[in-house]
C-alpha cells in the first residue's frame, strides 16, 4: 500500500465539517480574517481540493480548528506528495507546526488525531524530509512530538 493511500485509509472519506471553520480569533472582523479559507473549504470534501488553491490557502494550516485541520490535513499531505514541484511550501509548514507541539494550540491538534492518522503524519514527514534543512530540527522536533502527544491521551 502505498503512502498516499495509507492517508487515504486513515483520514476516511467524511463528509465536510460543519462552519466555523477557522479558530474564532480569525473571524474578528478587526483581526487577521481567514483569508478566504472558510469560503473556500467550507462544504467542500477533502479530497476535491485541488493543490493549486490549498497551496493559495496554506495560511489555513494554523487557522483550522483542530477538528477541521484534522480533516483538511490529508487534503495537504497528499498535494505535497503528488506535486512537490507545486507545494513546497505545504510540507514545511506542516513540519514546522508539528515541531511546536509543546504549544498548547499544536499540541490540541495533535490530540484530535487517531493513531492511524498520527502515523500518517510521521511517514508523510519522513517521505518529504530529505526537501529540508535539518540545522532548523523541526524534522527532528515534529516525529517525536506526534509520539509524545500520542502518549499523553
Amino acid at each position: 500500500m502505498t503512502l498516499i493511500e495509507r492517508i487515504n485509509q486513515a483520514f476516511g472519506m467524511e463528509p465536510p465539517p460543519q462552519e466555523p471553520l477557522v479558530d474564532k480569533e480569525y473571524l474578528n472582523p478587526k483581526g487577521q480574517g481567514d483569508e478566504g479559507a472558510t469560503e473556500y473549504f467550507s462544504g467542500r470534501p477533502w479530497w476535491k481540493l485541488d493543490v493549486a488553491s490549498l497551496v493559495y490557502h496554506r495560511a489555513a494550516l494554523y487557522m483550522l480548528t483542530p477538528e477541521v485541520l484534522r480533516y483538511y490535513l490529508s487534503a495537504f499531505m497528499i498535494a505535497a506528495l503528488e506535486e512537490p514541484e507545486n507545494s513546497d511550501e505545504i510540507p514545511h509548514l506542516i513540519i514546522w507546526h508539528f515541531a511546536d507541539y509543546k504549544e498548547r494550540f499544536w499540541s490540541e491538534r495533535i490530540r484530535v488525531l487517531t493513531t492511524e492518522q498520527r502515523t500518517s503524519v510521521a511517514e508523510f514527514i519522513h517521505a518529504v524530509a530529505d526537501r529540508f534543512d535539518h540545522e532548523e530540527g523541526y524534522v527532528e522536533q515534529a516525529l517525536p512530538g506526534l509520539q509524545l502527544v500520542n502518549s499523553e491521551n
